[in-house]
């Protein structure tokens, strides 16, 4: 018979030494020294960059884009009539009605002769610049609503700062108006088409046509101004005695050198309401300019040329005497280009 041997006591704790150690804790492994790399956010769908954003030096951190986010939109009233208006909600701008109508617009010869007779008392003028005004032709509008003022540097501010609108440039030393507190009830200029365009759009609105700018200005009767057919200075902010101008007024001081606080001239609203449509500052309207544009512009609800270099800028400004603070009287401008003398309004159908 074979005997086994059993382990002595030295051969068991060896064993057991082993068995333990084999059981215990594994040691911690070492860090990686290489740093995981973390994944970029997605941008957000809708972001809205401006074309006419300025890149900012490489040193300077990139402020954020900002994102449009129209104001819901609110009825206008039902029925609305002649001398009705409305607060609109976005911004507290007080909109006026301009009923349906179908008008003359445009000049006809003894209105071009008379511009250029006005025009020549200051300057040595060309009858070509009126006859862009021509021909005479029947529009039909359907209602709509328009501001009673231009939009203020307060007005603007708020798109601003709800992230819709750029600031504007800085064209207008040495009153940067916009910048100025005291200011913040005139109307916001350095501001091109594609910004006002925003404005108006975030506020639930739009600019309005060229037709529609002349006929709230001149109305039904087709008036020269919009308080009537002669001129007075005491109606409106234009080139007077504070004028720098060579050529301004100097029988008349209308209170300001250069833009007034919006609705500063009651006795200049036009026969639906609206102020400031002469003088004061420029205007854009929606439309594209032409020169001939008005011989083949369609009879209804007209919104200019499909294409051009120029948008159309309406009703002069602080800097302009009686030939263009006419109610027919046109200017193309480049639309990505900002002017101290621009600004605008909004319109809307009434739908």
């Amino acid at each position: 018979m074979k005997v086994i041997k059993a382990p002595n006591t030295m051969t068991i704790c060896l064993l057991l030494a082993l068995l333990l150690a084999a059981c215990g804790p594994t040691a911690p492994k070492e860090a990686p020294t290489t740093a995981v790399a973390i994944p970029s956010p997605t941008p957000t769908p809708g972001t809205v960059l401006p074309a006419d954003s300025p890149i900012p030096p490489t040193d300077t951190p990139i402020p954020p884009t900002p994102t449009f986010t129209p104001v819901p939109p609110t009825s206008t009233p039902a029925a609305p009539s002649l001398g009705d208006t409305w607060t609109r909600p976005a911004d507290g701008m007080t909109m006026v009605y301009v009923p349906a109508t179908e008008f003359e617009m445009g000049s006809d010869d003894d209105e071009v002769d008379h511009a250029l007779q006005l025009c020549n008392e200051y300057i040595n003028c060309e009858r070509w610049w009126f006859e862009r005004e021509q021909p005479v032709h029947t529009v039909t509008l359907d209602g709509f609503w328009i501001d009673q003022t231009e939009v203020t540097n307060a007005q603007y501010r708020e798109c601003v700062k709800a992230g819709n609108c750029q600031e504007p440039i800085v064209c207008d030393p040495p009153e940067p108006a916009y910048q100025d507190p005291s200011k913040a009830d005139h109307p916001v200029v350095c501001v091109s088409w594609d910004d006002v365009g925003r404005y108006c759009a975030w506020v639930g609105a739009r600019l309005p046509t060229e037709a529609e700018w002349e006929y709230a200005a001149c109305g039904p009767e087709k008036k020269r101004y919009p308080w009537g057919q002669a001129f007075d200075g005491t109606r409106l902010n234009y080139c007077d005695a504070n004028c720098a101008r060579r050529y301004g007024d100097k029988m008349v001081n209308d209170g300001y050198a250069e833009a007034a606080p919006v609705g500063s001239y009651p006795t200049g609203a036009s026969w639906c309401g609206a102020l400031d449509m002469a003088g004061n500052v420029w205007e854009w309207t929606a439309d594209w300019y032409a020169d001939d544009y008005y011989g083949h512009s369609p009879p209804h609800n007209p919104t200019g040329p499909p294409s051009g270099e120029y948008r159309v800028l309406r009703g002069g400004s602080w800097d302009d005497v009686t030939y263009s603070l006419r109610c027919a009287y046109r200017y193309g401008f480049y639309p990505d280009s900002v002017w101290r003398l621009a600004g605008f309004r909004c319109a809307k159908g009434s739908e």
